[in-house]
């Protein structure tokens, strides 16, 4: 998964970069025995994490620098290949303790020794891990990664605006270039171009270069009809600017929850679409490893993974975190996507036409820039 908004440093919490603060005595309060003194007394006093914007519970991070007496510091970026970047040019030096990136980019960190092998024996929680996701061909078992959170993509639309029945990517495309023609958000990551191939039926991984090919003239079409890019885009739908957007699933919950519009519908569409895991690791050089593995350990245990997902709107990889959750949550699809959705679903695969898919992103901008 990819979701964008600029780096922001911030002392403990953060909402997309605009979270208020809660009392240390909540901290504590959430926090309950879930981390002892002693636990807290061999934690350093800064974590240090980068990765998707508002993607962790604010009343979780207060709960853990308040019984850790720690405090942690978050950034995020725009996309896998940001953070791909940012550990290969520092060199071990990054600053960052904990990262996280989607399942395709993984290995790529593994192989260029950007990332380092986790302390099992620092992360007892470690046998929460749902069996679906534990012990992912990119790191099999799990000895650089932990599971963060799990879902699938689709697209919003106000019906409203957008009358007519919406379930495909085809329907996507024409309503991109009709009814919703300049106000149209596609995420700012090559995923943005995933519905060209997946609409024909086609993995958006494609080494088929009639296919490449007709996809760079699609985006040259498609792009006057595009608003923006943008990974995130819940206060542009919740707002109206925007009446058609393609994003992940945990988003178009926010969004719809935040609008207060009935007309508001999210799509699991047809015929193929995208399943992702995203994952904490450690970056190579991290200079606060015990906060790193404390927080890991933290996020692993079923009462924080059920805020996790409550916040979030994403797939928990936490054994037994149903039982922990609200049964409006707990049943909530737009959280859980049903079983044929999760069939549909494909992972992107960093191979030969990667680089080529990139390109096409970054000619579909420049001409929806014009």
């Amino acid at each position: 998964m990819m979701m964008i908004h600029r780096a922001r440093r911030l002392h403990g919490l953060t909402r997309r970069g605009l979270l208020t603060g809660t009392a240390a005595g909540l901290g504590l309060a959430l926090a309950g025995p879930l981390i002892t003194s002693r636990a807290a007394a061999q934690v350093e006093d800064q974590l240090s994490m980068m990765g998707w914007a508002d993607y962790i519970s604010p009343d979780n991070i207060s709960a853990w620098e308040s019984a850790n007496n720690s405090r942690l510091i978050y950034d995020s970026y725009a996309s896998n290949d940001e953070m791909y970047s940012k550990l290969q040019l520092a060199q071990g030096n990054s600053g960052y303790d904990v990262g996280m990136n989607t399942d395709f980019m993984i290995k790529l960190l593994i192989d260029k020794q950007l990332i380092q092998k986790l302390d099992k024996s620092l992360i007892p929680n470690i046998g929460n891990i749902r069996p679906e996701v534990a012990n992912p061909n990119f790191d099999p078992g799990n000895e650089y990664t932990v599971p963060k959170s799990w879902g699938s993509q689709g697209f919003i639309y106000d019906k409203s605006v957008i009358t007519r029945p919406m379930k495909s990517w085809s329907d996507f495309l024409e309503a991109v270039v009709n009814e919703a023609s300049g106000q149209v958000s596609l995420l700012d990551d090559p995923l943005a171009i995933a519905p060209l191939f997946w609409s024909k039926g086609l993995s958006w991984n494609t080494t088929d270069e009639a296919a490449l090919k007709d996809a760079e003239q699609q985006v040259e079409q498609l792009a006057k009809h595009i608003k923006a890019f943008n990974s995130y885009p819940v206060q542009d739908v919740a707002s109206g600017s925007v009446i058609l957007a393609q994003c992940w699933n945990g988003n178009a919950k926010q969004a719809i929850d935040s609008s207060g519009n009935e007309n508001l519908v999210f799509v699991y569409p047809e015929p193929i679409s995208e399943m992702w895991l995203d994952s904490y690791h450690l970056p190579v050089g991290g200079k606060h490893p015990k906060a790193a593995h404390s927080w890991i350990n933290f996020v692993l245990d079923p009462e924080v993974a059920a805020k996790e997902v409550t916040y979030t709107g994403f797939l928990s990889p936490v054994v037994a975190v149903e039982s922990k959750l609200d049964p409006s949550i707990a049943d909530n699809p737009l959280i859980f996507p049903p079983a044929d959705a999760q069939k549909r679903g494909e992972r992107t695969l960093r191979n030969e036409t990667y680089d080529r898919r990139i390109a096409i992103l970054t000619k579909f901008k420049a001409a929806a820039a014009q």
